[in-house]
């Protein structure tokens, strides 16, 4: 099967989110399911598993798209694709994948200040483009952790898209529980 581009599967993580309702759910609850999959990034880079290291930087887009849609984001395909962003050029190693593993940890906590501050006081002006900015960076983070782990963002969301498809569950409490996790509490 060939590869999607990544403005396809972003679209297609937006239809799958659009029709489980997930758009609309609390961007608080999304940020606490960013945490998660970020968590997973690191435990797989702890454990040197690569391919789970792949799915953890696809599975982190799709929450970052789904985020997106739930702060009401127009353009998300351009926001969450680095190459539409302005992505600098990067060198496989030129930073380590556990250095940009930080970068991306300060922004996640940008994001959620962000948040914190535009929940308090949705008026201010500049707390969304400053989420959407670090959203952005973040992104640049991820794409250049699977340069230096010999893969690429596309694939990563490829390998996230596939396994999230046709994948069944519902919403409870503002969060998406995929079929297998329901009941079992």
């Amino acid at each position: 099967v060939p590869q999607m581009s990544l403005t396809n599967l972003i679209k297609n993580v937006k239809g799958w989110s659009t029709a489980k309702n997930l758009d609309k759910a609390d961007p608080v609850k999304q940020m606490q399911k960013l945490n998660e999959e970020f968590g997973e990034l690191n435990e797989a880079r702890a454990k040197g598993n690569q391919e789970k290291l792949a799915d953890s930087i696809g599975d982190v887009v799709v929450v970052l798209t789904i985020l997106s849609q739930q702060m009401k984001f127009e353009k998300i395909e351009s926001l969450i694709d680095p190459m539409q962003n302005g992505l600098k050029d990067f060198m496989k190693n030129e930073k380590p994948t556990d250095m940009l593993l930080l970068y991306a940890a300060k922004e996640i906590g940008l994001i959620a200040n962000c948040m914190i501050e535009h929940l308090h006081n949705p008026n201010l002006i500049n707390t969304r483009t400053s989420i959407r900015f670090h959203i952005r960076n973040l992104v640049w983070m991820l794409a250049y952790i699977a340069i230096n782990e010999g893969t690429d963002i596309e694939s990563c969301l490829q390998m996230a898209w596939d396994e999230i498809k046709d994948r069944k569950g519902k919403m409870v409490d503002g969060v998406f529980v995929k079929q297998e996790d329901l009941g079992n509490g």
